[in-house]
């Protein structure tokens, strides 16, 4: 005789027992389906495009290969990929989410490049793919669409927070511009470059038109990566002066390029570039660091007198990351330097662009003790309103503005607003480009107690102003 469950004469507790327990199978039952089938997924994704095998010297040597085989009619192509900012991400979120976060472009990486494609880390910030496929412009075109489409999706972290990440592709193939590896490996970069230049989740395929309008910056970016690995960067202090006491009351942080051939390079020759490849977050985190250290030194050395302020700038790029805040912090808790004798420069035109960072990153550095600066004001300022809305310690004038005061009653005016301003509120105007007596003269008639510029001292190197 056949019995269903439902007419079995169950007690009700065990009914309910039997359907969680139901559940419960099913539930686990699903959850090793999934497991399973991603682990498949992985491992079929891994032997198709054989990722896993790859470095950059394997990468290199499978594209030197590529070209000693080749025929007049085989035709590929080299696709590579940069993260933005690729240490600022990992400062913030750590070595471990960093690498969970290169590991799922990785995987997306493979979804839209096209089969038989090799795909491979070659940078920690850079992943380089071989296409051995005839692409022209436009099909190299669509497939860097669709790879900045792709990974531009955001990324789950392991605290399941999700971020998105910035990046720029560069396109080259075997051409007439592109006669072996080298060539091609170079005409890449210049490539990516290019694309970075002209801002995030950009690209940019190689072409004659390329080849002639980047190669001298090219050259020379490329002599900047090599002077980061190096460390050819140092510090340089310009004294800011008390003007009725004639003594120093701060130094200001300047960034040189101790050229290996060319000697000690203003920031105009090196700071474009850097701003344009992102490079300017390593070297403003790398400068704020090595200041801190020379406080330090500053600090034990002196016996007595009253503390010393540094003074540092800050770009606007790196007031528009998200994470500066806690990236400055992180840095600061390593140095017992007090904060307050830390003034932050600002230009003035990053603040009153309103993106919320700034604003977010300037609150959370005056929260942290230090002072701030607003660097080359001048007639651009819009409104004396918008200095009341934010907390300011220095107002630092323009050479310029205080040059063009003396032959304009406006300006005159403008900057005796400013002045009582200051007092008002409690921060200190500064004249920059004090440069001889008559100069100095002209501030004092202004009421502007402190100068900078090369009457009161020339940037040099901490040794030659702190003995």
């Amino acid at each position: 005789m056949r019995y269903s469950l439902l007419e079995l004469n169950l007690q009700p507790g065990v009914e309910i027992f039997l359907v969680i327990l139901f559940l419960i199978v099913c539930v686990v039952g699903v959850f090793f389906l999934i497991r399973g089938i991603r682990r498949d997924r992985h491992r079929i994704l891994a032997e198709k495009y054989r990722i896993n095998e790859l470095d950059s010297a394997t990468f290199t040597q499978m594209l030197a290969h590529a070209y000693s085989v080749a025929d007049e009619d085989t035709r590929f192509a080299v696709m590579a990929l940069r993260v933005c900012d690729f240490g600022g991400l990992s400062g913030s979120i750590g070595e471990k989410q960093t690498k969970r976060v290169m590991q799922t472009l990785r995987e997306r990486l493979v979804r839209v490049v096209p089969h038989g494609s090799k795909i491979c880390l070659y940078e920690d910030d850079m992943f380089m793919a071989f296409i051995p496929e005839d692409l022209d412009p436009v099909g190299m075109t669509e497939i860097a669409t669709m790879t900045i489409k792709e990974v531009a999706k955001p990324v789950t972290l392991i605290s399941r927070a999700k971020i998105t990440v910035g990046v720029n592709v560069g396109f080259a193939a075997n051409n007439e511009f592109s006669k072996d590896a080298v060539d091609m490996l170079q005409n890449v970069r210049i490539a990516l470059e290019n694309a970075a230049a002209q801002g995030v989740d950009l690209y940019s395929v190689y072409s004659r038109e390329l080849a002639e309008q980047q190669t001298d910056e090219y050259k020379q970016y490329q002599e900047i990566r090599t002077a980061i690995a190096e460390k050819q960067f140092v510090l340089y202090y310009q004294p800011i002066y008390d003007i009725p006491s004639g003594k120093p009351v701060a130094y200001e942080t300047l960034v040189r390029w101790q050229h290996p051939e060319l000697g000690v390079l203003a920031p105009d020759k090196f700071l474009p570039i850097m701003e344009q490849s992102g490079d300017v977050n390593w070297l403003g985190t790398w400068a704020f660091e090595e200041m801190l250290k020379d406080y330090t030194k500053y600090e034990r050395g002196r016996s007595e007198g009253r503390d010393m302020i540094f003074s540092f700038n800050l770009s606007p790029k790196q007031l528009m990351y998200p994470h500066l805040a806690e990236e400055v912090r992180k840095i600061f808790k390593k140095y017992r330097v007090p904060a307050q004798n830390i003034c932050l420069e600002i230009v003035e035109f990053s603040i009153f662009d309103k993106v919320p960072e700034v604003s977010s990153n300037i609150l959370k550095l005056t929260q942290m003790g230090f002072k701030i600066a607003i660097d080359d004001f001048g007639l651009e300022m819009s409104s004396l309103k918008l200095l009341e809305d934010i907390s300011f310690d220095w107002i630092k004038l323009d050479r310029k503005f205080i040059e063009q005061s003396k032959d304009d009653f406006l300006i005159g005016g403008v900057i005796g607003t400013l002045v009582g301003f200051a007092e008002k509120k409690g921060c200190k105007i500064v004249a920059e480009g004090v440069e001889d007596e008559i100069i100095c003269n002209y501030v004092r008639e202004l009421k502007i107690n402190y100068g900078q510029g090369f009457y009161y001292g020339k940037p040099l190197p901490y040794e030659e102003y702190f003995k």
